[in-house]
C-alpha cells in the first residue's frame, strides 16, 4: 500500500467516524455534519495526491581556468557524470479547508488552498557515477556531487511545474474530497484559493538530500 492510498484510507475514516457520530446525537444535525466533515479533513492536516519517481542524470565539469582564457589550467580539471533517482510529492493542506452550506442540507462547500509541491528528494542509495575524473591538483569531493544535485533538483522541480503538475494535483484532490464526502450521503462542491505557495510550488526549504554525509 503507498502513501498516497494509506492517506486517502484515513481521509475517508476520518471524515466517516465523524458524521456517523454526528448522525447518532441527532442534534443541529445539518451544523454539526459540516462541522464533522470539517474536522475530518483537518485530522488528516496533509493529502498527497501525486508521489512521482523520476530519474536523471547529472553531467559535471569544473577546473580553474587561465586568465583571460576560457581554459582550464592543465592537472585542476574534474569531472564526473551521476545518474540518481528522486521523488517528488505533490498534494494540498488540508489543515486550511473550510466548509460550509451550499443551496440545501446535502451540499457543502469545501474551500482549500492549490495544491503545493509538498517534498522532492534524492535517493542517494540510487547514486551510481559514471566517467568521474580528477586532476593533479582537484579531487572530486562529495560536495562537489551533492551541489550538482540539489541544483538538479530545482530543474526537475521547474520541468515538473511547467508540465502542469499543480494542476493534475488539484484534480485528484477535487476527485478524491468528492467521493469522500459522497460516501457519507453528501454532495461537495470544491473551491480552490489563490496562495502565495501555488505561485512558487514549492515549500521552503523542501529540497533536500537524504543522508547527504553518506560515502557513495
Amino acid at each position: 500500500m503507498t502513501a498516497a492510498i494509506a492517506l486517502v484510507l484515513a481521509l475517508a475514516v476520518s471524515i466517516t467516524a465523524n458524521v456517523m457520530l454526528v448522525l447518532r446525537r441527532k442534534v443541529n444535525q445539518n451544523r454539526s455534519v459540516r462541522t464533522a466533515i470539517l474536522s475530518g479533513i483537518q485530522n488528516v492536516s496533509e493529502l498527497a495526491t501525486i508521489r512521482e519517481r523520476f530519474q536523471s542524470i547529472i553531467t559535471f565539469s569544473d577546473g580553474i581556468k587561465i586568465p583571460g582564457l576560457n581554459i582550464n589550467i592543465p592537472g585542476t580539471t574534474k569531472k564526473f557524470m551521476l545518474k540518481y533517482y528522486g521523488t517528488i510529492v505533490c498534494g494540498c493542506d488540508l489543515s486550511k479547508a473550510k466548509v460550509s452550506e451550499r443551496f440545501d442540507i446535502n451540499r457543502v462547500r469545501i474551500t482549500l488552498p492549490h495544491s503545493e509541491i509538498l517534498d522532492i528528494y534524492a535517493d542517494v542509495h540510487s547514486f551510481e557515477v559514471y566517467d568521474q575524473r580528477a586532476g593533479i591538483f582537484t579531487s572530486v569531493k562529495l560536495e562537489d556531487q551533492n551541489r550538482e544535485v540539489n541544483s538538479d533538483l530545482n530543474k526537475v522541480k521547474a520541468h515538473e511545474l511547467e508540465k502542469g503538475i499543480l494542476a493534475h494535483s488539484d484534480d485528484n484532490v477535487r476527485k478524491i474530497l468528492s467521493s469522500v464526502v459522497a460516501s457519507v450521503g453528501m454532495e461537495a462542491e470544491i473551491v480552490f484559493t489563490e496562495n502565495d505557495i501555488h505561485e512558487l510550488g514549492v515549500r521552503d526549504e523542501v529540497l533536500q538530500l537524504e543522508a547527504v554525509t553518506e560515502q557513495i
